[in-house]
């Protein structure tokens, strides 16, 4: 019966998780979004490609399965689309546009057959950073 009881906690949930999450980043470093019931979390990098991790709830179990991104740019100037492909625990998304990132990054993102509405970015991204949160292991020389 436990299951259950989560269950209900987790339908309850979606407006406080809605308030908590936007504002800070997610497991990976990057933006979090909420387009339905799952979480999409965005980075951009180095390179212009954008990743996509589709998280549960609970910004955990971040999976490919059953699932599929589409990443588009839009600005003033115009729209460039994306190829996202699967990876691990990620959709890999590029553009053979190179020119700046600017404008609203939007995701539409379908997870494990859940189907979320556009999640809508402004660039730049408020996080997006691929070095870790905590400094964890690194030793102070003196």
């Amino acid at each position: 019966m436990k299951f259950r009881s989560l269950l209900i906690v987790g339908l309850l949930l979606p407006t406080v998780a809605l308030a908590h999450g936007e504002d800070q980043p997610g497991p990976h470093g990057g933006s979090i979004r909420m387009p339905g019931a799952f979480h999409t979390e965005v980075l951009i990098n180095k390179d212009k490609s954008i990743q996509v991790y589709l998280l549960d709830m609970n910004f955990k179990n971040p999976t490919t399965k059953d699932s599929k991104v589409g990443v588009r740019i839009e600005n003033k100037k115009k729209v460039s689309t994306f190829e996202c492909a699967p990876m691990d625990d990620h959709f890999h998304c590029h553009s053979e546009d190179k020119s700046p990132l600017a404008g609203q990054l939007i995701v539409e993102a379908t997870r494990e057959k859940a189907v979320g509405n556009e999640a809508v970015y402004d660039l730049p991204l408020k996080y997006s950073s691929k070095s870790p949160k905590k400094s964890k292991g690194q030793h102070h020389h003196h």
